[in-house]
Formats: structure tokens, sequence, C-alpha cells
């Protein structure tokens, strides 16, 4: 199936979607404009930790049964697509007013705000400040485009099929628990029940845990901004996220696609087909009532 290509982003099978299940991929871009380097104070290869790595490689076998993906192909580095337009560092945007943004959050003032800003242990990225007039470039090329895109097919499949469902894939680092040496290797995330019903989340960790998967929920990803705006439960819009360990798809460096590939590609579409069932029997039960 061939992409629709929009600046930034790609879509697949969205035009006329066959389940009401739509799954994102913000943060495994790999293109990275010019302009990036040209004002990286670090070398390029310290911005592969912001990447999710291959996460968008994991959407295969969803676009080859035909579900709706859309992925983003700009690397998180220019834009963070699960932040809020207005979680702008004044201190690097020449000309923003810390008066004209709210005030910052956890995630900001550790550096990953709009525009990822420091990494642990590597310091600062930048070796100058953004100006206003790129920043709002970034997020009307790309940002902006890209939540319009995902809250239309959203919309277009509750109209549909009465229900609609956004899976937001990510992948996490290996986690591992002082207590028991190993930590969970998928995080489902629903906002604590805030972003879609509990049965969908429920049904992932079932499904998960039945593959012989560690999984959690909510800890410690429970999701943002992408969660944040794009659920609207009441409306019979949901929104999960879904945190891959990325050792389970990649090589021992985590660098490239891995032995484990084909199974989590596999997995994932599986995940994508359980929702829209799941999805499809509760809106046919809520508009029998």
């Amino acid at each position: 199936m061939a992409p629709t290509d929009i600046d930034g982003f790609a879509k697949w099978g969205t035009e006329t979607p066959s389940v009401p299940v739509l799954l994102s991929v913000p943060h495994a871009g790999r293109d990275y404009p010019s302009q990036l380097f040209d004002a990286l104070r670090l070398p390029p290869a310290a911005l592969l930790r912001l990447e999710d790595r291959y996460a968008d490689v994991l959407t295969r076998r969803c676009v080859q049964l035909g579900y709706p993906v859309i992925m983003a192909h700009r690397a998180r580095a220019w834009i963070d697509l699960n932040r809020d337009e207005q979680d702008i560092d004044t201190e690097m945007v020449k000309g923003a007013r810390r008066s004209d943004y709210p005030a910052p959050g956890v995630k900001q003032r550790g550096g990953l705000g709009l525009i990822p800003r420091r990494l642990w242990g590597e310091g600062e990225l930048w070796k100058r400040q953004f100006t206003l007039d790129e920043v709002q470039h970034r997020i009307l090329s790309f940002h902006r485009p890209y939540h319009e895109a995902v809250a239309d097919v959203l919309e277009q499949m509750r109209r549909r099929f009465g229900v609609a469902i956004l899976l937001d894939l990510h992948s996490m680092p290996p986690i591992r628990s002082a207590a028991s040496g190993s930590g969970p290797q998928f995080v489902v995330g629903d906002r604590f029940g805030k972003s879609a019903a509990s049965r969908y989340a429920e049904l992932l960790m079932t499904r998960l845990q039945a593959q012989g998967f560690s999984a959690a929920l909510n800890h410690p990803y429970p999701g943002a901004y992408i969660l944040r705006r794009h659920a609207r439960p009441y409306a019979n819009i949901h929104a999960i996220q879904l945190e891959v360990d990325r050792s389970l798809y990649l090589d021992p460096d985590l660098r490239h696609p891995g032995a484990g590939f084909d199974r989590i590609n596999i997995m994932i579409s599986a995940l994508v087909s359980a929702l829209a069932d799941e999805a499809l029997g509760s809106a046919t039960l809520i508009a029998a009532e």
C-alpha cells in the first residue's frame, strides 16, 4: 500500500479506515534537517538517544494488512510531537517571553520540552538559541498538521464505526528493577483511566501477558500530550500509549533491527486487531441499547 506523504510524516490506510484503530508513531523519525546539524553542539550520534529507534518499522505488518497508520519521518530533535505547542523553553528561544507561556512542567524542566534542549549525561544540545519564528515554523509546518491529521482520522473512524481508538506506539530503553533485576517489557498507558475505557488497556495487558511478556500499566509511562489532546472517551474516542522494550526487537547494541523484529511486528498487528474487535463489539452493544 502506497503512503500519503505530507511534509514530515506519512499516512497509510487512513482515507477509508478498515478498522476503528489508528496506529501512530511520533518519535521514530530519522529525517534530520540540515539546520539541526548546523546548530548542534554535540556529535550528531547523540541525537539517536531521542529516537524511538526503529519503532516505525514495527508497523510494517499493520501497513500490509491495510490498518490505518500515521508515522512521523521528521526527527524528534526537530520538534516533539508529544508536547504541547506551549511547552516552549523560553531560555532557548530568542524573542519568547516566559509570561506568555504556562509554567514549565517536569519534562520541560528536564530539557525535554517542545524542542529538546539537553540530554542527561551529555548536556546542552544546541550551540545557539532558536528564534521564535523558527519555532513557529516548525509548529505550523509539521507539529500542527500531524495532530490535525490524527484528529481527522479519529473523527472519521468515530463517524463510520461509532468508536475510535488511537494506539500511540513508542519504544523505551530496557527497564531494570532494583528488586528483581528486570522490569516490564511493555508499558500500557491510559493516563490512569483518563484517556480510554479501562477494557482496552486491560485487553492489551491480557494479550501481552498471554504471549509471555511482562507488562505494566501506566508505570512508568502513563502517556503525555498526544493522549491528552486526542482522547475523548465520553465521545467514544479513546487513546492508549504502548511502550515497547527496544531489546525485544533491536540488536544487542540497540541500533538496528534484531532477531526479535518479526515476532514484535506480528504482536503489534495482533494487538491492533484485538482492539478493533473489542471496539466494534462495544460499539454494537452501545448502538443496541
